[in-house]
Parts: structure tokens; sequence; C-alpha cells
């Protein structure tokens, strides 16, 4: 599951696998900046992510040239608890 978060510490674009593992894919250059869309192409190797304080649209694919729903993701975990 892909999601945005606005503003507080970790804005941007994150992800929670099947076993509730919390992934960072992309995050703000600053404080409070807000997604305002998160989208993916039809062959899912494309994200595309806007923020609105920055005025960008971004374009992101994985090094791997995987899609994005595909097994594993080599981004950084979150602490929790």
């Amino acid at each position: 599951l892909y999601f945005t978060e606005e503003g507080g510490v970790f804005p941007g674009i994150h992800a929670r696998d099947s076993l509730g593992n919390f992934y960072t894919v992309m995050e703000g250059t600053a404080r409070g900046d807000e997604t305002t869309g998160l989208a993916f192409s039809p062959d899912g190797k494309f994200m595309i992510v806007a923020y609105q304080d920055e005025g960008m649209l971004y374009s992101i694919w994985r090094k791997d040239g995987m899609p994005f729903h595909a097994y594993r993701l080599d981004i950084k975990y979150h602490a929790t608890g």
C-alpha cells in the first residue's frame, strides 16, 4: 500500500507491506510540505508525485527496472514502537 503524508516530520510518499513494515519511498525537502497527488504508470514502473509548496512534479522509477508492485523494494525502514 502506497500513501502520501502531508506536513509534519515525514512529508512524502510512504508504503506498508503485508507484514505491516513501514517504508519511505520519497521525502519532501521542506517540513510541512504537501504532497498533492500520487499515480502510477499503467505498467507500474513509474510513480508520479506532486509537491504543492515546491510546485514540482516528479517521475520516479526503480533502479532495477522492476514495477513498484514487484515483490521487494530496496528502500529504508522506519523504526516502529
